[in-house]
C-alpha cells in the first residue's frame, strides 16, 4: 500500500465514526470519580453521544485529538505529496534540459572543432 493510499484509507476509516462530519469529540471524566474518562460526540446543539468509557486521561486526550484532526492530517498528507511530485516534475525537467543543453554544446563544439582558423588558411610569408 502507497501513502496516498494508505492516507485514504484512514480517512475513509476516520469517516465511518461517529459524529465526523459534523461532532467532535470531547473526553470527560467519569462521574464516579474513578479517574477513568468518557469520550462524547457533541453536536453544535450541545447533544452527546457516548462514544467510548473507562479510558485514562490520557487515553481520552489522545483519541479526542486525533479524531479532530484527521481530516485536516490527511489533506495537509496529500498536499505535501502532491507538493513533492510538483518538484520531482521540475527536477526531471529541468534535467531533461540540462542534457539537451548538453548535446548541443557537444554538437557546437565538434561543429568549431571542423573549422580551421582564418589565420591558418594563408601563409604570412607568401608573396
Amino acid at each position: 500500500m502507497d501513502d496516498r493510499d494508505f492516507f485514504d484509507h484512514l480517512f475513509q476509516l476516520w469517516s465511518k465514526t461517529t459524529g465526523s462530519h459534523d461532532r467532535y469529540w470531547m473526553p470527560e471524566e467519569n462521574t464516579d470519580r474513578s479517574g477513568r474518562f468518557n469520550i462524547y460526540a457533541v453536536a453544535e446543539d450541545e447533544t452527546r453521544k457516548l462514544v467510548a468509557s473507562g479510558l485514562s486521561d490520557n487515553d481520552a486526550e489522545f483519541f479526542a485529538g486525533v479524531h479532530g484532526c484527521t481530516a485536516d492530517l490527511v489533506r495537509r498528507l496529500h498536499d505535501a505529496l502532491d507538493e513533492a511530485d510538483r518538484a520531482d516534475y521540475g527536477r526531471d525537467s529541468r534535467e531533461c534540459r540540462l542534457a539537451e543543453l548538453e548535446l548541443e554544446v557537444a554538437s557546437l563544439r565538434k561543429s568549431l572543432d571542423a573549422v580551421e582558423p582564418p589565420w591558418l588558411k594563408h601563409d604570412v610569408h607568401e608573396s
